[in-house]
């Protein structure tokens, strides 16, 4: 157990870089055609490099939350009420209210109600629209965990791959229409697969053909995103899905290189898990719901509409690291805080 709560802290930690390193690359990306070509390719580069990172916080909730005794459902989620309704309420109040502040004059309930229930009040915050999803689903996913053997919890997983990774991805080889009769949502797989991977363990001739394919996934959405816009003549994200058979590919692993490469070192008793580490990882939830707010005051010092201030191979590092300590610095000071705390 000691061993799997150092690699889950690795890796909120390396996700939430990977949010942050997302959100600030991918203004540049959709400035294709309006800077050089060399700029744009940094920032595909470093945003198509990052995509990993919602799938791995997924896969991080799968991995603690299923598995578990079961539960009453009033029980569960109440649990889950308790950790995340409040923050959804509260940081979509918030942000609706710095969207009118730094865009729009003027404020109205009923303009916040139809954008609380349509996920279009900030971008961030559809996150927890998945999540509330996948808590929906999980006392019936943990159930089939429980009784289900490994071979046909990784039948299952096999399956989601198949329909919403591949055969999605390229809908022009099969209709998109044919995933529709796959019966779980998009982003339970990754819940279920994060449990298959951090319960199981595999073979290193597994886990090298996992890296390899990782890697062949992170070239693939680098060099499919550049082909598809040069033949749609802007910018597209569609190699950039989350469920792409590319992004399941670097999600894995990464998720198992963690795994593997923690434990092998806290088994010979050769890891610690720094304190910086564990301060990301225990701050990760409450940066990713404020850093946007940090980004919207920091993108401005490097670039403005098509102008780049500093080139994006040091420009973007270098608001990653302002806005993580920013936000990190934020979210500590809050969780000090009685009452307010419980919104990170």
């Amino acid at each position: 157990m000691q061993k799997r709560i150092q690699y889950m802290d690795s890796l909120r930690a390396i996700a939430i870089l990977g949010v942050l390193l997302l959100h600030v690359a991918t203004p540049y990306v959709v400035l294709y055609g309006k800077i050089n070509e060399i700029d744009w390719q940094i920032g595909i580069i470093y945003n198509a490099l990052s995509r990993w990172c919602v799938p791995i916080f997924l896969m991080i909730s799968g991995a603690l939350l299923l598995g578990r005794t079961e539960e009453p459902l009033g029980i569960f989620f109440k649990k889950r009420a308790n950790k995340i309704l409040l923050p959804f309420i509260a940081w979509s109040i918030i942000y609706y209210a710095w969207a009118t502040y730094m865009w729009s004059p003027g404020y109205s309930w009923k303009e916040f109600f139809i954008m609380f229930f349509n996920n279009q009040i900030y971008y961030h915050l559809w996150y927890f629209y998945a999540l509330i999803g996948i808590y929906l689903l999980a006392p019936i996913v943990n159930i089939f965990v429980n009784h289900a053997s490994k071979q046909m919890i990784g039948y299952v997983v096999v399956l989601w791959i198949l329909f919403y990774g591949v055969l999605r991805y390229y809908s022009y080889i099969v209709s998109n229409e044919f995933t529709l009769f796959f019966p779980l949502s998009e982003y339970i797989g990754f819940f279920l697969l994060g449990y298959y991977l951090a319960a199981f363990e595999l073979t290193k001739k597994w886990r090298i053909g996992i890296y390899v394919l990782g890697f062949i996934g992170a070239m693939e959405t680098v060099l499919r995103t550049n082909v598809l816009t040069a033949e749609q003549g802007q910018f597209t994200s569609y190699a950039f899905s989350y469920s792409s058979p590319n992004v399941i590919a670097m999600s894995v692993a990464l998720f198992v290189f963690v795994k593997y490469w923690v434990n092998r070192k806290a088994a010979r008793g050769t890891y610690r898990t720094s304190g910086i580490i564990k301060l990301i990882g225990q701050t990760s939830f409450g940066v990713y719901l404020v850093h946007a707010m940090i980004l919207d005051k920091v993108r401005p010092y490097f670039f403005e509409d098509d102008e780049l201030f500093l080139k994006p191979i040091m420009a973007i590092p270098m608001q990653v690291f302002i806005i993580l300590v920013l936000s990190t610095m934020i979210v500590w000071i809050i969780q000090k805080i009685p009452l307010v705390k419980r919104i990170v």
